[in-house]
């Protein structure tokens, strides 16, 4: 085989190597997008909380 033959294979291989793995990116997307929602749940959790804590603190101490 001629070196730009061979250059012209591997370059195939690696172009449609990448098109086929769109199923292990979407996989990895979604598993970042889950752990961003979950991270967004607690952030809003704990900023409730922390509203319910001064509410608290303020009517404790302005009543």
């Amino acid at each position: 085989m001629k070196p730009g033959t061979i250059a012209l294979v591997a370059a195939s291989t690696i172009l449609l190597t990448s098109c086929g793995s769109n199923e292990d990116f979407q996989q990895r997307m979604d598993k970042r997008n889950e752990a961003y929602s979950n991270y967004n749940d607690r952030r809003k959790i704990r900023t409730e909380a922390r509203q319910e804590r001064t509410d608290m603190w303020f009517e404790r101490h302005m009543d």
